[in-house]
């Protein structure tokens, strides 16, 4: 059994690490936003959907990149010739991936029905091999929560991003600015986790470890695999039933629920994950530190999730320009959809703790069932994007559902406790819905600037007078908590 202190040394390095994360992922994606406000007056619809052919290929095979190799470092125990056969395992794989991709590609160019997707998924393989270098830094600075240090790698990933990107789209490189831009990002990223994380490989290679490593990833893998076919399958069915202005469309809606909700997520995840790993023998220590990251992670999301909901349209208007004003109704449904997931979204990471990481797959597999058809549905009949979000929105439902369940049983933890935690989020929900809605009313006529300000001030009062008001001491426990993880000792 692990002592109080020392949980309370875990849940300080846990909030730590999740503030540097929170802060390395969003100053880089604040630079990416930016990029995309340009690059969304430089560029058309058409060469966002170019452009996404070839992310939806490469994602696909994404999903064996690194064979689950680094969450298996992050589990088992330090060892030096561990990690190097790790290393060298990596970058070998990630060789051939770039030669599969090469071979491969034709068939996006035939899926998609567009010869324009074969060479941007070629030269978008080179990420394979250039992730490669850098993935183990990646993750021991995860294992050891020193994400104060992932700060400049994920930063320079975005400066160098954006600022290649819109120096080609300003010079009429097209869709091949957000490729190549995409390249640049990577490599420059892996130079700073080189600089950043003192360790370095040696060249020695102990097959007799890697079927250890092998064995832990491949249940990542299937995990992944499926993860990423729902991630994706809208994608991929758009591109191949749509148009490329289509897709750009889907994908333009989709860039700032991403932004705010999807990556806020995925950064508590890249903490929680090693946090909860360290604690897997306590499921009593293990359901505090689950139930108290679900509160967290929805007193963030909700307001976030509810209120882009609500202004997706002005926002649309001011920040990406008129052109883009349909990817509003699809921006609404997406943002609920984000939302929905973000709710149970470390429910995964207890699962992966707890040396259960199949269950998973077999959630993917439920979720597929329904989500696969719906959106060859909505793709094929009523040929909408906006529809193809809101069967998203009713499949996330579903998978939260199954993960509440799921994760109770697995923590021995009754639902009324889920609830209970989720309770201030969804009463400051309520006063922010009824805040924006009102506000939304009187300034109809108003400029979409003068409507998001108004609405954005608005639900932001309302959101935190509700929970002070009506959830004061969890504001009190929550600011007690953060104040006790930043201090210095």
């Amino acid at each position: 059994m692990q002592s109080a202190s020392s949980e309370k040394s875990l849940t300080k390095a846990t909030i730590q690490g999740t503030i540097w994360a929170y802060a390395a992922t969003y100053s880089g994606k604040f630079l990416v936003f930016i990029s995309t406000m340009v690059l969304a007056r430089l560029l058309s619809e058409e060469d966002f959907g170019v452009a996404g052919y070839a992310l939806v290929a490469i994602g696909f095979l994404e999903v064996v990149q690194g064979l689950g190799i680094t969450a298996a470092l992050i589990y088992y125990h330090d060892d030096a010739e561990r990690k190097d056969t790790g290393f060298w395992l990596i970058l070998g794989f990630g060789v051939i991936l770039f030669g599969i991709t090469w071979l491969v590609s034709p068939l996006a160019g035939w899926f998609f029905r567009d010869a324009r997707a074969v060479e941007v998924t070629r030269i978008l393989g080179l990420t394979f091999p250039l992730s490669a270098l850098g993935d183990v830094h990646n993750a021991l600075l995860r294992k050891e929560l020193a994400f104060g240090r992932k700060f400049v790698p994920e930063l320079v990933r975005s400066l160098g991003k954006g600022i290649v990107s819109i120096a080609l789209a300003l010079t009429g490189f097209g869709y091949w600015s957000l490729i190549i831009g995409q390249l640049v990002g990577t490599a420059v990223s892996i130079i700073a986790f080189w600089r950043v994380m003192p360790w370095r490989p040696r060249f020695r290679f102990n097959i007799s470890m890697a079927p250890g490593l092998l064995k832990y990833g491949s249940g990542i893998i299937a995990i992944d695999a499926m993860g990423m076919l729902l991630l994706n399958v809208d994608y991929l069915l758009i591109g191949r039933f749509m148009t490329a202005a289509a897709l750009g469309l889907y994908t333009m809606a989709f860039r700032l629920p991403e932004l705010l909700i999807k990556q806020f997520s995925g950064t508590v995840a890249q903490v929680v994950f090693p946090a909860y790993a360290k604690m897997r023998d306590d499921t009593a220590v293990l359901s505090r530190g689950f139930l108290q990251t679900m509160r967290y992670v929805s007193l963030i999301t909700v307001p976030l999730g509810l209120g882009l909901a609500l202004t997706a349209r002005p926002f649309v208007l001011v920040f990406y320009s008129a052109k883009w004003e349909a990817a509003a109704p699809v921006m609404v449904a997406i943002a609920i959809y984000t939302l929905l997931r973000s709710l149970t979204f470390n429910a995964g990471d207890i699962y992966k703790a707890q040396g259960r990481p199949g269950l998973l797959t077999k959630f993917s597999i439920i979720q597929a069932v329904f989500l696969i058809p719906g959106i060859y549905w909505a793709v094929t009949v009523p040929a909408s994007v906006e529809i193809v979000g809101w069967v998203q929105t009713a499949v996330a439902f579903l998978g939260t559902t199954l993960n509440f369940i799921v994760a109770g049983r697995i923590l021995n933890t009754p639902f009324r406790k889920m609830a209970h935690a989720l309770q201030p989020a969804a009463m400051g929900g309520i006063a922010l819905i009824i805040a924006v809605m009102g506000t939304r009313y009187f300034t109809a006529q108003t400029t979409p600037l003068i409507q998001l300000i108004a609405s954005v001030f608005s639900g932001a009062i309302a959101y935190i007078g509700a929970l002070l008001l009506l959830q004061r001491e969890v504001v009190l426990t929550a600011g007690r908590t953060l104040r006790t993880a930043l201090a210095r000792r």
